[in-house]
């Protein structure tokens, strides 16, 4: 499934996957893909409304098991273990290649696109005046695009990991842009401009039939308030502001070796920290990729956990979940003091 699971992180962005650790069902394991719809204009569905989920079992026999807890895996919105019918569901939210949208050219979007840079966001910059989307104003900018504002979906296509700045030279750009990036699935919508130029806006919108409940996920005026009256110190302002909504929710690290790995199509078994209490090392969503050579890729953390970890994959036949303690005595332990547990998932890839 981790090809499956790298190739949709690729094309969408985002991706979850549910597996259960105990139970009658422990091992089976679903997928949910997010299938963008763009709605019409209009439309009263919120941004989380716009991007389907779809369910894809690991087992195609298992679909009605899966579909029993589809409400479960879809409003989790981070990477942790949730109770099912009383046993353990285990769901990573993966989050990848996020995807920085500046509408506006202008004297703030420079350093914007800079800091976007900086962050590890690809980053486009779209402006309806040629001469703002060029080079030499954007030399670090993966995509420039000039257009009117209107067909701006012709342009830049949905994609569910996207952050967008509206930073339009006027008012009219911005309800342009809000108008259509209202209506599509989005991890962050912001809008620069004055109260009384957002307010105006607003209500426009309103009476146009938008409702409250989608402008309120608008993030207008734009930005965490720093008291900066500098290009640069707005951008930073609004970088700090995306960077705070992009990581309120934890979400599995992907690592980029380990993804390597899995795509070259080399057999392993992908050992991943489903939980964890103490002093465990490494965070919940840790992946290490062990091959029948013993090469390793990636890393639940070292020590005696990993050793363990590592030498126990020679065992595993399909899907396995272990218990390690990280106590002198007792049940599954480890012979150390440092205190602590942790549950890892083992499954042949």
């Amino acid at each position: 499934m981790y090809n499956k699971i790298y190739q949709i992180l690729d094309e969408k962005g985002r991706v979850k996957t549910g597996i259960f650790l105990d139970g009658p069902y422990m091992g089976k394991k679903c997928i949910l893909k997010p299938e963008t719809v763009i709605r019409e204009e209009n439309s009263s569905e919120s941004a989380d409304q716009a991007s389907n989920m779809q369910l894809i079992p690991g087992n195609p026999k298992d679909q009605a098991v899966w579909d029993k807890y589809f409400n479960i895996l879809k409003n989790t919105r981070e990477t942790k273990v949730v109770q099912a019918d009383g046993h353990r569901l285990f769901v990573e939210d993966y989050r990848k290649n996020p995807r920085l949208v500046i509408f506006g050219g202008g004297h703030v979007s420079q350093p914007t696109a800079h800091l976007g840079k900086m962050l590890g966001f690809h980053v486009t910059i779209m402006d309806d005046r040629e001469d703002f989307v060029t080079r030499e104003r954007f030399p670090e900018a993966d995509q420039l695009v000039y257009g009117d504002f209107k067909d701006l979906d012709q342009y830049i296509a949905p994609y569910d990991n996207a952050y967008y700045v509206i930073l339009t030279r006027g008012h009219l750009g911005d309800a342009d842009c809000l108008r259509r990036l209202l209506h599509r699935p989005y991890e962050y919508l912001g809008m620069i401009g004055s109260k009384n130029k957002v307010w105006v806006t607003r209500e426009n919108l309103l009476k146009e039939g938008y409702t409250e409940a989608q402008l309120d996920e608008v993030h207008a005026p734009i930005g965490i308030p720093l008291g900066g009256q500098l290009p640069e110190e707005i951008a930073v302002s609004i970088m700090a502001e995306i960077v705070k909504v992009k990581n309120q929710h934890y979400s599995a690290y992907c690592d980029e070796k380990v993804e390597a790995a899995v795509l070259e199509g080399r057999p392993g078994v992908m050992v991943t920290i489903a939980e964890k209490s103490g002093s465990s090392p490494r965070g919940v969503g840790s992946k290490m990729f062990v091959e029948p050579s013993g090469h390793i890729t990636g890393s639940i953390g070292g020590g005696k956990v990993e050793f363990e970890a590592i030498h126990h994959c020679k065992e595993v036949k399909e899907k396995e979940v272990k218990h390690y303690a990280l106590t002198a005595d007792g049940k599954d332990s480890l012979g150390m003091i440092c205190g602590g547990q942790v549950t890892v998932v083992f499954e042949q890839v």
